[in-house]
């Protein structure tokens, strides 16, 4: 009967890499099996000792969510995790692995007030990673279709997995959708990258039609390169870059101007016969800094996930409400 392990099963059974496990055979933590002829080429690791190893972390695991899947679940970067976790003084366990790393486990309260100070320093405009998979190629809501004419959107589920709900509300997983099912994208999502200056910003209601319409045109002529999107439970936030775009589609009939205007929140767009110029609803400005405080203000812009201009434009908005307050 089998009494060891192999290297790689140590690894998996532990959940360390192999590097670590050789580090834990150098300081005892598990017994390597001599070889003294070297009659087997593979390590050998005393099964017992891994087992009673495993039993040890089972016992002591913490329970709190890792940064990674807190990070999806927010719908932010790991590392916007990582910078509130070095942010905060509520718990959070550490558990080595080995020589190489530590695990973080965040407990429910912790969680908590990240997702608190995600929603409240967050601007509407979305990351990338909010609404665009790089795996598969897909943006959300995008549209596809199946062999018979039906129209499928794509969407994530509650375990933010990328896929397809049918009418009857069965899930069905994007790689299912296409490869079994053969649904194909009605339409490309990529254009050119266009410089910013500026963005122009929409709000579009989930119950409407045309929300999705426009959604759709705007895939077609911007393409994810020069659109931000955070969704809401009611709504879309929708950016668009600033500037002049020469329309290389047909501007759909439902589409009338006075619903684009309707969905517009900040900024202005004037509509010419092959051309729409977006304009920005914020007016860049400058102002003088002292080196050490702009070196400061860059830190803490990058530590929270923001460009320098959304942190002053936060902490602006913050002071001069606390001055409404105090009048």
């Amino acid at each position: 009967m089998k009494n060891w392990y192999t290297r790689q099963e140590v690894a998996d059974i532990l959940g360390i890499s192999k590097a670590t496990v050789y580090h834990y055979a150098k300081q005892k933590k598990i017994i390597k099996i001599p070889n003294l002829h070297r009659l087997i080429r593979e390590a050998r690791y005393k099964q017992e000792e891994v087992d009673a190893l495993a039993i040890e972390r089972q016992r002591h695991q913490p329970l709190g969510l890792r940064p990674s899947t807190l990070a999806k679940q927010l719908g932010v970067t790991t590392q916007r995790i990582y910078a509130l976790i070095r942010e905060t003084t509520l718990p959070v366990d550490e558990l080595p692995v080995g020589d190489e790393r530590t695990i973080y486990s965040i407990p429910d309260e912790t969680a908590a007030w990240i997702q608190q100070e995600i929603e409240r320093t967050a601007s509407t405009r979305g990351t990338r990673v909010e609404f665009y998979d790089a795996k598969f190629d897909i943006v959300l809501y995008q549209l596809f279709r199946t062999q018979q004419g039906q129209d499928m959107r794509v969407l994530r589920n509650d375990n933010q997995e990328w896929g397809f709900y049918l009418q009857s509300r069965t899930w069905i997983p994007f790689t299912n959708g296409i490869h079994i099912y053969q649904y194909e994208a009605v339409y490309p999502i990529h254009r050119p990258n266009s410089r910013v200056r500026g963005y122009t910003d929409f709000l579009l209601p989930k119950d409407l039609q045309e929300s999705f319409d426009f959604l759709d045109f705007i895939y077609q002529v911007w393409g994810i390169e020069n659109i931000r999107i955070r969704e809401q439970e009611t709504h879309i936030n929708l950016s668009i870059k600033s500037g002049v775009i020469t329309l290389p589609i047909a501007v759909p009939d439902i589409l009338t101007e006075s619903i684009i205007k309707k969905f517009l929140v900040l900024g202005d767009i004037v509509f010419g016969e092959a051309e729409w110029t977006l304009i920005s609803g914020y007016r860049r400005t400058t102002f003088d800094l002292p080196n050490n405080l702009l070196d400061e203000l860059q830190e803490i812009s990058k530590e929270k996930g923001l460009s320098m201009s959304e942190y002053v434009e936060e902490a602006v908005r913050e002071k001069i409400a606390r001055e409404e307050t105090i009048e």
